[in-house]
């Protein structure tokens, strides 16, 4: 955790979290924002996706949104970060799961 934070102090961008209503592979509706999270890979493992995710999570419950989404491939190993942070399986088909959080 030293590490990241250490870089993150250096204003070094390693990674982003978003969030968006719009027709994609997360959607469930017009009320239900979907999230999409990306690092840089030598940068994973130290907790900063999870940080990343639990401020939006936080920022979106702040701004009125009762739930939030997203889509994950079963094999992605995020899968069980995205359950620790409250996130569970709604949907799936042969290669992805769709995630709903309520916040």
């Amino acid at each position: 955790m030293d590490y990241s934070i250490r870089k993150l102090r250096q204003s070094e961008i390693v990674g982003a979290v978003w969030a968006r209503i719009m027709d994609d592979y997360g959607h469930i509706d017009d009320e239900t924002p979907s999230l999409a999270v990306s690092l840089y890979k030598e940068y994973r493992n130290y907790g900063i996706g999870t940080a990343l995710m639990k401020r939006m999570l936080l920022e979106l419950k702040e701004q009125g949104y009762k739930q939030t989404s997203l889509s994950v491939q079963k094999r992605n190993y995020a899968v069980r970060m995205y359950q620790k942070i409250s996130f569970e399986i709604f949907d799936e088909n042969e290669e992805e799961y769709r995630m709903i959080c309520r916040l």
